[in-house]
């Protein structure tokens, strides 16, 4: 069997995994050959491995199988672990000289407690005289007080022993930790040879803990937007990734499942069987339940700085993209990159392009004290995956923001912002109070409203304004509207809706009202202003 060296040469990354691709150059005799590749990441899907190459050989069969190496540790083990039998021999040895000496100290306890016990009796019966007493308590005195400093100085002896116990394990558990074992894929390829040559394998395979996350900075410009995408890669598969031809997908290695319709069933409310299926779902939820945490305290977040706008100050190589079926996007990055393996994220700019924009304002004049300018933002020909945005205005920093999925020449509104220069009013102009019996038995009330905006810019804008008045599905509560001269774009559900141009340092006024009338003896909720 002859072990082919194989480098890993192409990658295309994908949202969740990547398709990686080795190859290598081997010299065969004729005839049936065996090439072995190994060194691949236990992260490969063992199913996934294909092979294809060049050369006057055919291609017979491929085998792939899980192998694992063990790496031993560079330092010797032998003197710590000689160093730590001798320790703990030595501990033992300490460990019962305490005993012993702490089973002199209570027998000696013992009998002087006894002697002082039964010599009062001995003395009336004058069989024991005071000489003896005194006697007595200097020899157990002094017994007791060197058993008890013997004791003392060997158990520091047995806590210097512990110490050294202890250094000598993290000793061995640091070299133990560089002993590791390792989980690897190797493919054993048979070809037949033709006649001598010098053959090239391919070998491709999917791998998982790798992929990408988009990132995006936005410049608002006067009638553009110039939006640079950013793969933020990273690789987690035990493989270096070393000046290899780099192609980010927009795609998902995960399958995705047509999922079919099925029957809707409804059917008459009854309250005892939903008690019965509510006391079955808690009975069996019971042992899952767990009080919750408490909540913890947070640290208020430290103000963060607004990053720089970005100021290219030299060319960039840009990625070559692709649109392929159902809206997938494909960049091929125009030279060699490295990508090692870790938990970091490697930054790598995709593409840069103007897009069509156009800045509209809006303001709902029920729910916002000012308006707000946006810009509508036409996709260009590649799908926009939801992540991040750093929003600039003509390289002013405004925000970040995040971007939901936009598909290709899809709008998009982006990069909200308070418009400054555009001021908006509503005022009450009038309110009418009806009572019973004017109106054919019926209650009324009648408002009037004015909407006020004042373009105080340098340029004309366009504001979508939105306003609401009441509505109900009662047939006993009616609501009539009178618009005026401005009649609305729409009208939902008493959502009002005006779409407006104003000059710059010009001023807009809109002047509407309406009426609601109901039956007598009907209460009103929530109550009309």
């Amino acid at each position: 069997m002859t072990e082919l060296r194989t480098e890993i040469s192409r990658v295309t990354i994908f949202r969740d995994g990547a398709r990686v691709t080795r190859t290598g150059k081997v010299l065969l005799d004729s005839g049936t050959q065996r090439v072995l590749v190994g060194g691949i990441t236990e992260y490969a899907h063992e199913d996934s491995f294909r092979v294809k190459g060049s050369g006057p050989a055919t291609l017979s069969s491929i085998d792939v199988r899980r192998t694992v190496e063990t790496y031993e540790p560079k330092s010797d083990l032998k003197p710590l672990l000689d160093e730590l039998k001798k320790l703990n021999s030595e501990r033992e040895a300490t460990a019962d000289e305490i005993a012993i000496f702490s089973g002199r100290l209570s027998y000696l306890e013992a009998m002087n407690a006894a002697f002082a016990g039964n010599f009062g009796l001995l003395f009336a019966a004058s069989e024991a005289e005071v000489s003896q007493l005194t006697e007595m308590d200097t020899v157990s005195g002094r017994s007791i007080v060197e058993t008890k400093s013997k004791i003392r100085e060997l158990e520091k002896k047995l806590r210097d022993i512990d110490d050294r116990i202890n250094s000598v394990k993290k000793n061995l558990g640091r070299i133990e930790s560089e002993k590791k074992t390792e989980s690897f894929f190797e493919v054993e390829i048979t070809i037949d040879v033709s006649k001598k040559a010098q053959v090239e394998l391919e070998v491709t395979y999917q791998v998982a803990n790798t992929g990408w996350r988009p990132s995006y900075d936005l410049d608002l410009l006067p009638g553009s937007a110039k939006l640079r995408r950013v793969a933020l890669l990273y690789n987690q598969t035990r493989e270096p990734w070393q000046k290899v031809a780099l192609t980010v997908s927009t795609a998902t290695a995960k399958p995705v499942e047509a999922v079919e319709a099925s029957p809707f069933y409804i059917t008459a409310y009854d309250p005892e069987e939903e008690r019965r299926r509510m006391r079955a779902m808690k009975k069996e939820m019971a042992p899952k339940m767990r009080p919750p945490p408490p909540p913890a305290t947070m640290a208020a977040p430290a103000p963060s700085m607004a990053p720089p706008a970005p100021k290219p100050v030299i060319s960039e190589q840009l990625a070559q993209v692709s649109e392929l079926a159902s809206g997938i996007s494909v960049y091929e990055l125009p030279s060699r990159v490295t990508v090692p393996f870790g938990n970091d994220e490697h930054p790598f700019t995709l593409l840069e392009e103007e897009l069509k924009s156009s800045t509209i304002h809006y303001w709902y004049a029920d729910g916002m004290p000012e308006p707000v300018a946006q810009d509508e933002v036409t996709n260009g020909d590649t799908v926009i995956l939801p992540g991040k945005v750093k929003v600039y205005a003509e390289g002013d920093y405004i925000g970040e923001s995040t971007v939901s999925q936009i598909s290709p020449r899809e709008k998009f509104k982006m990069g909200t912002r308070v418009a400054y220069d555009v001021k908006v009013k509503k005022k009450l102009t009038s309110r009418e109070i009806e009572k019973a019996g004017i109106t054919r038995g019926k209650l009324r009330r009648a408002y009037s409203y004015s909407l006020e905006i004042e373009n105080f810019g340098k340029t004309p804008i366009k504001i979508e304004v939105y306003d609401r008045v009441p509505h109900s599905l009662n047939p006993s509560i009616e609501v009539k509207g009178n618009w005026g001269q401005h009649q609305p774009e729409s009208s939902e559900l008493g959502v009002i809706k005006w779409s407006l141009d104003v000059e710059q340092i010009k001023k807009r006024q809109i002047d509407y009202s309406y009426e609601v009338l109901w039956e007598r003896g009907i209460t009103i909720s929530p109550p009309l202003p």
